[in-house]
């Protein structure tokens, strides 16, 4: 059903009208501030972008997309053009700090400092906490002089962001051309700041420095926090065979009751009362190579002392496979040490078996025991060894040695038991 409506007096024709006409024009502009504005956030060129100007000259967002093409011209005219818009652009939304934060950047680009910096700290004064007006500001405080103020800003940014941790580290770094305590001094002593720092020195081969850095950290944030960056640190300071500060390093990010245990100059669980661990072993723990000969495993039927010894079971016809047992311990230098242990044999070859130490970072050959006898109840042996005045770790491992013939078959058991370092 369709009503009408009359109109009485010529006053209230009017009026509507009117009425009708400022919502047309209310939706004609919106309508074309919207279509400058979609225009201008894809303009590909600066023509369209001053277009959009035309349509929408009071939307910051055809300014800003204005100045950027602008820019991207690099002809002088259009980089004066470009910082004018920009200026428009922030002006239009002075609440944005993101328009401020472009503009800044705009010009600190043309080379104009103080307006960079003042129109910078506009930024962040609307946005105090953002990461990435802080880093800006800081840099730009950097590069024009203002070495304590920037790392302040920059610093700061690091901490509300990780992603620019290692860039202030690098930057630092840089700055103060490697001077670890001139870094320190500037950065401050934050424990996020901190741990960057002992990452990037750990990449730059700056061991001494990153391990001190580690030490000082506190505990509970090595085990959780930033265990990864622990484990990373580890590895690199193996990989550098850094034996007696991976020793540590691993001892104060590992949650397994084994590590507490490992110690310098000592065997770990050279008894086998400890579980053998089959899976992701510490480099400082029992390592038992992947194979099927010989099978290799704790026994409690045959011990030297306590209730465990550690069974080899050998059943090989050619001999040529051989899965090495061997653990790396680290030690004092220079100094004497003796290995000793425990064996009980019941073999049938012609090949040699005997426990063998080497430097872990040379592999030189330090000492090697007597070959392990055939036949034979427990029987105590070892050998001697003098480390090296660099070696911070060796590597005590069973080797075979082959027999004359190509084939050399070897069959029978062996236990082995109380391994212990002396000196």
């Amino acid at each position: 059903m369709i009503k009408s409506v009359k109109i009485e007096s010529g006053f209230r024709r009017a009026w509507l009208i009117a009425a009708c006409l400022l919502c047309l024009t209310i939706i004609f502009f919106f309508v074309r501030w919207c279509f400058a504005h979609t225009i201008a956030a894809f303009a590909p060129n600066k023509e369209v972008a001053e277009w959009s100007v035309n349509l929408a000259p009071a939307d910051p967002q055809t300014h800003y997309a204005l100045a950027v093409l602008n820019e991207k011209t690099f002809a002088p005219e259009d980089s004066a053009k470009s910082l004018v818009e920009y200026e428009r652009a922030a002006a239009l939304a002075p609440h944005d700090y993101r328009l401020w934060l472009a503009f800044g950047k705009a010009r600190e680009r043309s080379g104009d400092a103080a307006g960079a910096e003042l129109t910078l700290r506009k930024s962040l004064a609307l946005a105090p906490n953002y990461a990435p007006v802080q880093w800006t500001l800081g840099n730009a405080l950097l590069r024009h002089g203002k070495t304590a103020e920037g790392f302040a800003e920059m610093t700061r940014a690091a901490e509300n962001d990780p992603a620019f941790r290692t860039p202030l580290a690098n930057t630092a770094w840089q700055i103060f051309d490697g001077d670890i305590a001139a870094v320190r001094r500037n950065l401050g002593d934050s424990v996020n700041i901190n741990f960057a720092l002992v990452s990037f020195l750990a990449k730059k081969k700056r061991f001494v420095e990153a391990v001190q850095i580690w030490n000082d950290l506190p505990v509970e944030n090595k085990k959780t926090t930033f265990k990864s960056e622990g484990e990373q640190l580890f590895g690199e300071v193996l990989a550098a065979k850094k034996y007696r500060d991976a020793l540590r390093i691993e001892k104060s990010i590992s949650d397994k009751p084994e590590a507490a245990k490992f110690a310098p100059g000592k065997i770990f669980n050279g008894d086998f009362e400890t579980a053998l661990a089959r899976d992701k072993a510490s480099v400082f723990d029992w390592q038992i190579a992947d194979g099927a000969q010989p099978q290799i495993g704790p026994n409690n039927e045959q011990k030297h002392g306590g209730g465990i010894s550690l069974l080899f079971i050998f059943n090989s016809s050619d001999g040529k496979d051989f899965r090495q047992v061997s653990q790396t311990v680290v030690v004092e230098s220079p100094k004497k040490y003796a290995l000793e242990f425990f064996y009980k044999a019941e073999l049938k070859t012609s090949a040699t078996l005997r426990w063998e130490i080497a430097d872990a970072a040379d592999g030189k050959i330090l000492a090697s025991s007597n070959p392990i006898l055939n036949s034979t109840d427990w029987t105590n042996a070892g050998a001697e060894f003098t480390t090296a005045a660099a070696t911070e770790a060796v590597i005590v491992r069973l080797v075979r040695e082959g027999c004359k013939s190509s084939l050399c078959p070897i069959a029978g058991k062996v236990w082995f038991d109380d391994f212990h370092l002396k000196y």
